[in-house]
């Protein structure tokens, strides 16, 4: 039924448009986090459609985590390093390093301007730097790092469990966590720019993100148990609350690259606490 030219809840065409709006910013998020070719699928990128795309961020990681997942299955018989360096490299080839630029540029951004008084100028040193795309030593310190980590930690759970289901559950865990915590991160904090790509948390919705994320924690916890995803998820939250407080006090809020940065700190944090808690 329709009412002064607008779809109502309930009627057979507003629940396609809502299916078609969902399908879409589902394609959407995939597009935007991944490497993955489903332009086509994507026929708007307004803002409504970006604003609906980060509630579908977790599923986009469970399907990263899948992938992964696959791959640890199909690598397994090239030897516990070998397999892990290459799952760790087909995890940076699925993203297009999306999340390690942003990284990337935190680390560059912030020592370019941490030392600096004035608070205006060194939010906007930072900013101005985070924009650059070259590349300093600080920047590469941390990739190579954080690179290394997730190598070590994927075969660190490898060796523990002779490739068995505590490795592969951890390839998949990673990814869907890691994009999870960014949705309650984006509920507590304000958008540091005038524009960007990534929507502003009053664009997606609030409660909507924080049930989203709640909802897939808890699915989570049934595979990990109650003792696990306790510590995992509290382990998570604490380094949601640095993040969202460091970059406040830097530019007060957060930018895109803060959001990849988060992603990568978050699925090293799962990998880390996986190798210790398994």
């Amino acid at each position: 039924m329709y009412i002064r030219g607008k779809l109502r809840a309930g009627d057979k065409p507003y629940v396609r448009d809502q299916l078609r709006r969902g399908t879409e910013a589902f394609f959407y998020a995939l597009m935007f986090l991944t490497r993955l070719p489903v332009e086509r699928f994507v026929r708007s990128a307004d803002t409504e459609v970006a604003a609906r795309a980060v509630y579908f961020y977790p599923l986009v990681g469970a399907l990263m985590g899948s992938l992964l997942l696959l791959s640890a299955i199909i690598l397994a018989p090239l030897g516990t390093w070998l397999a892990a360096a290459l799952v760790v490299t087909l995890w940076v080839l699925l993203t297009g390093a999306l999340h390690l630029d942003g990284l990337a540029d935190c680390m560059d951004g912030y020592y370019a301007g941490h030392k600096m008084a004035d608070k205006s100028a060194r939010r906007e040193r930072i900013l101005q730097v985070m924009r650059d795309p070259a590349c300093g030593a600080v920047a590469l310190v941390a990739l190579l790092l954080v690179l290394l980590l997730k190598v070590v930690a994927v075969a660190s759970l490898w060796e523990q469990d002779g490739g068995q289901e505590g490795s592969l559950l951890a390839v998949l865990l990673a990814p869907l966590l890691a994009r999870t915590v960014v949705l309650p991160f984006m509920a507590l904090a304000d958008y540091a720019r005038s524009e960007g790509v990534v929507a502003p948390a009053q664009t997606a919705g609030v409660q909507t993100l924080w049930l989203v994320a709640l909802v897939t924690c808890a699915l989570v916890s049934l595979l990990l148990g109650p003792l696990v995803a306790g510590v995992l998820f509290s382990a998570l939250a604490l380094l949601v609350l640095y993040w969202w407080r460091f970059w406040h006090e830097q530019i007060g809020g957060y930018t895109g690259d803060c959001l990849g940065a988060l992603v990568e700190l978050s699925e090293l944090l799962v990998l880390i606490l996986l190798v210790a808690l398994w």
